[in-house]
């Protein structure tokens, strides 16, 4: 009787360390997305554009107009598209590192003809002179830098043309 008292309190106690414990989820295995109820569908439209003001779509013109051959633009890309977290980190430093770039996005980013980053381009207006958008743009610089990535920032109100010009002999000369 006593070995059955052992063997049944050595199985609730496995039990117990199973729940405690568990069996141990991939990280990386994506969360189980809930079935959509399709009359949801029609609460979705197309945003009218992806340039929020007239600076955006001034400044791209201008770069469709001036980049050279081999240079591509593209609008409002996730950082989390550009800058990636370096492998063989711990799990809890990788999302840590991720919850940095995964929520952001440039302005403008130039690719090369292999889809490569050569420049980032941020238009930096008057929302960008409070506290929380400086700190911001300190920490999107300092993702840049860290990247190995150019990163320039160009004030709204600047000559887009004469700016581009030079972002252009610099895409030339390298």
């Amino acid at each position: 009787m006593q070995i059955f008292i052992i063997i049944v309190v050595a199985i609730i106690c496995l039990g117990f360390l199973n729940t405690i414990i568990g069996p141990k989820k991939n990280p990386n295995q994506p969360h189980p997305i809930k079935p959509i109820d399709h009359t949801q569908f029609s609460g979705f439209v197309a945003a009218p554009s992806l340039w929020v003001n007239g600076p955006e779509k001034a400044f791209f013109s201008a770069l469709l107009t001036h980049l050279p051959r081999g240079y591509y633009p593209q609008g409002k890309v996730r950082l989390e598209d550009i800058i990636g977290v370096r492998k063989g980190l711990p799990y809890k430093d990788t999302q840590s590192l991720r919850g940095r770039v995964k929520s952001r996005h440039i302005d403008f980013l130039i690719i090369d003809r292999d889809g490569r980053p050569v420049l980032g381009i941020e238009l930096d207006g008057n929302s960008h002179q409070t506290k929380r958008a400086i700190e911001n743009d300190h920490v999107k610089t300092a993702l840049f830098a860290a990247a190995g990535i150019s990163l320039r920032r160009v004030r709204v109100g600047d000559d887009f043309n004469h700016i581009i010009a030079k972002i252009v002999t610099e895409l030339s000369s390298s």
